[in-house]
């Protein structure tokens, strides 16, 4: 639960995004049934931007269709439901926080590149362990990008606090959530638990987004929560991060123990990730960061 003081800071925000209606209908309508590919087609169709960068991505070697997708009914088919959901998820918010806004001590684009990362480390690894995890590769990969979404939601919206926190972080060489913590009384992911309980998330994705930092202060959906607790420590150790002039985030060393990762899973991540960091750059020069 968010402390009195971070409440008050954010309900003075009057211009807080929400997300765009186009977004709420895709997560409603590919979660029910009797969806076929045109409805989705149709209700993404309405955006005609969203629809040229889906497109754009569908041909790429992000996903590597050897046949050309011409129209966004095709993409549907090809990729399916839950990959469409993603896209439109993940280009969406990358649009709500576009990159113009500059700081001496936060990159926006290595922001992103570093959320990417995560996604696609997340992916992977859940590939890898389907004894432990019990959630779908396309739920780990949105629940990696989206994790810090509460960090450029602060560099944003509380500018002030987000600067004190890292200037802190970077001087005591300390992890960023230890010094935010210390500085504020409250982190990204409280900002995150709060927006993001606006926006009708999907609950297997609002879990890691409050709790990759303290995966045991939830039992709901651990699975998930301590992938992508483990894949953001990861990307600091694969030089994955956002910043290097401030410590990586504690890895709780019983978490890849209870996912059941082995050394052998590291090392195919690392010689995955030669491919990976490709798609990131893809997928982030699409998205517009």
């Amino acid at each position: 639960m968010i402390n009195k003081e971070l409440q008050s800071k954010i309900e003075n925000i009057s211009n807080l995004p929400t997300l765009p209606t186009v977004v709420i209908k895709v997560m409603k309508i590919v979660n029910d049934p009797s969806t076929s590919a045109s409805d989705v087609a149709f209700v993404v169709g309405q955006d005609i931007s969203l629809s040229a960068k889906i497109l754009r991505l569908a041909n790429s070697a992000f996903y590597g269709i050897p046949k050309a997708v011409t129209n966004l009914n095709n993409a549907v088919v090809i990729l399916g439901l839950k990959v469409i959901n993603t896209i439109v998820l993940s280009l969406t918010i990358f649009d709500m926080f576009p990159k113009d806004r500059k700081t001496p001590l936060f990159n926006r684009t290595a922001f992103w590149r570093h959320c990417t990362s995560c996604g696609l480390i997340c992916k992977f690894l859940s590939g890898r362990l389907k004894k432990f995890i019990l959630f779908d590769s396309e739920d780990a990969f949105c629940a990696g990008l989206l994790h810090d979404i509460g960090k450029i939601v602060m560099e944003q919206y509380l500018h002030d606090d987000f600067r004190n926190a890292l200037k802190f972080a970077r001087q005591k060489k300390i992890p960023f959530f230890e010094a935010e913590i210390k500085t504020l009384g409250y982190s990204h992911t409280d900002v995150a638990d709060w927006l993001t309980s606006q926006w009708q998330l999907p609950s297997q994705l609002l879990a890691p987004i409050i709790y990759h930092h303290t995966p045991k202060d939830t039992q709901e959906y651990l699975d998930i929560v301590a992938l992508c607790h483990v894949a953001d420590y990861l990307c600091y150790e694969l030089k994955l991060s956002i910043d290097e002039e401030y410590s990586p985030p504690l890895l709780d060393p019983t978490i890849p123990q209870m996912l059941g990762i082995s050394q052998e899973d590291i090392e195919a991540l690392r010689e995955n990730l030669v491919l990976e960091l490709d798609k990131v750059n893809v997928f982030c020069e699409i998205g517009g960061v």
